[in-house]
């Protein structure tokens, strides 16, 4: 007599993968965190894109109008300046670590200073420059 053997697959279930120690905060993301996207681009903070600025003698200015920058307090706003470079990082801007990154300057600078205009929310990038020149772009 014959026996009849069933072909199709058998179906296993798979146990969720559950990590211990160290490897559980790197590993283990919720759903909440798969959804928002990769850990490192949140880490760079989002773009300062609008601004505004203006061309004087010896210093260029750079308006930055950030609703919230007013509750900032001065010790969290980090300016780093280069010859060519200029950059503005707001860690906690509502929230999101937002930054400013102008590179490529025109001409040479010599420092970079930040100004707040309290009540405005806006805040100023002030970029001294080594020679008196005009900029038409930035």
């Amino acid at each position: 007599m014959a026996t009849k053997v069933d072909a199709s697959p058998t179906k296993t279930q798979s146990k969720p993968v559950v990590w211990v120690g160290c490897a559980r905060g790197k590993y283990q993301w919720d759903d909440s965190v798969k959804k928002r996207g990769d850990a490192d681009v949140d880490l760079q903070g989002e773009a300062i894109t609008k601004y505004s600025w203006s061309d004087g003698k010896k210093v260029v200015s750079i308006y930055l109008e950030l609703p919230g920058i007013d509750d900032v307090p001065d010790s969290a706003l980090h300016l780093e300046s280069d010859d060519r470079e200029v950059l503005l990082v707001i860690p906690n801007l509502r929230g999101k670590r937002r930054k400013f990154t102008l590179a490529h300057l025109p001409t040479a600078i010599d420092s970079a200073k930040v100004a707040r205009r309290k009540g405005k929310d806006t805040v100023v990038l002030k970029l001294h420059k080594k020679e008196e020149r005009s900029w038409q772009h930035l």
